[in-house]
């Protein structure tokens, strides 16, 4: 068990205590908006066809899973995109399609372009983290999913939402689209979204070592002592979805003070990254924790594995994975480039000529800094809602950020100050 810290938590972006409790318990029941008591929901299952060859051990991906909630006559279509490392049918989606739905969207939610089920069903480098990339592939999926809805689904217009770094995402599709021009995006809303990918991630990587450390008999411990409690409420209920959220539940309930919820944040973000650092790791061949020449093998024990990748950082992906992989595959790029690439800047002009594109996000989130933040309401101006609590998605699904969403992809939202 961690001992109580002896000194502040250290600040990760803008967190505070609040912060980082807000991340963690997330929206009280009270707060919440009101939601339908029952959302019809289809799973897609498709194979996309460019997919890459699939490693021997990912043989259960090669289709994509994504959700839809069909409404009974014309509507316009909400899709919305996960946030890193997340399935279509997170608990995070699954309040945003209530939250659409009760308000007359069609609703398509879709995996994460981290996600080990979209890397494999529908990457085309099965090397995820490149923002423009992942975007890509994340059009191109959208295009051929509209083509595959049932038949009787009439859309009058298609909106795009994300969280975190499907926030993100979503905001380049929308900036692919209006040069693209395949399938007529109308608006798109960013909810808490990183503006510098490594930045935020480095930042959780930080707080990974400050809360739990390097040593990797602490981050089992921790790992055991939350996937413990995580494993009573799996037994105790048949509707868990096992994804960010959940663990996060886990460590509201036997977690007590800020190092330990900060010790929970990073880890629930470490261990989505651990995903897609083995998936990488896999595609690009470059021997980081797997052996090319004797890759895993169906039925193979993969908790060796998981365990190494707990203790590897960000940046150790990033060099040993992305940049040779991206080096080779992309003429001219350097570390330095893809480090240029990975901000939103990529999209600076389109965020601020783009009168349809939308961000949420609050002044304790902890995936930015004062700068970040302070770069995304200069570039986006009266186009942002900035809360002055809530930390990384713990107001997702409360009254006003619901309202104001809806708000803002109906075309009404007028700024803060209205």
């Amino acid at each position: 068990m961690l001992a109580p810290p002896a000194y502040a938590v250290p600040v990760v972006g803008l967190a505070d205590s609040a912060g980082l409790r807000a991340t963690v318990f997330g929206t009280p029941p009270q707060d919440m908006a009101p939601l339908p008591a029952t959302v019809p929901l289809t799973e897609v299952d498709i194979a996309l066809p460019w997919r890459l060859p699939a490693p021997a051990v990912f043989w259960f991906n090669v289709r994509l899973r994504a959700w839809f909630s069909a409404q009974p006559g014309e509507a316009p279509l909400a899709v919305v995109i996960a946030g890193t490392g997340s399935g279509g049918n997170s608990a995070n989606n699954a309040t945003l399609r209530a939250v659409l739905y009760g308000a007359g969207y069609h609703v398509l939610t879709l995996p994460s372009p981290t996600f080990p089920g979209f890397i494999v069903a529908a990457s085309h480098t099965g090397v995820a983290g490149d923002l423009w990339q992942d975007s890509e592939d994340l059009y191109a999926t959208i295009e051929v999913l509209r083509a595959n809805l049932p038949r009787e689904t009439k859309i009058s217009a298609i909106d795009v939402v994300g969280t975190s770094l499907g926030g993100a995402h979503a905001a380049v599709v929308k900036a692919i689209d209006a040069r693209e021009h395949r399938l007529g995006i109308r608006r798109a809303v960013m909810i808490n979204p990183p503006v510098s990918l490594i930045a935020s991630i480095g930042r959780l990587d930080r707080l990974f070592a400050q809360s739990i450390g390097t040593d990797e008999g602490a981050v089992e411990r921790f790992y055991q002592r939350l996937y413990a409690q995580l494993a009573n409420a799996y037994r105790a209920s048949d509707a868990v979805q096992l994804d960010a959220n959940f663990l996060l539940g886990a460590a509201a309930a036997i977690l007590t003070n800020d190092r330990e919820f900060s010790a929970a944040i990073a880890l629930t973000f470490r261990v989505a990254f651990v995903n897609l650092f083995f998936a990488g790791d896999l595609y690009a061949r470059a021997g980081v924790v797997v052996n090319p020449a004797q890759p895993p093998k169906v039925g193979d024990d993969l908790e060796h594995y998981a365990r190494a990748l707990r203790g590897k950082t960000f940046a150790e992906y990033f060099d040993g994975v992305f940049v040779p992989y991206y080096t080779r595959h992309r003429a001219g790029a350097t570390r330095e480039s893809l480090i240029a690439q990975s901000r939103l800047d990529i999209i600076g002009d389109a965020l601020r000529n783009d009168p349809d594109t939308y961000a949420q996000t609050n002044r304790d989130d902890l995936i930015l800094d004062g700068a970040e933040l302070a770069w995304l309401e200069r570039t986006l101006g009266a186009r942002i809602a900035v809360y002055d609590h809530g930390g990384h998605l713990g107001n997702l699904g409360e009254r006003r950020q619901v309202a104001d969403l809806l708000d803002m992809l109906g075309g009404r939202w007028r700024g803060a100050a209205r």
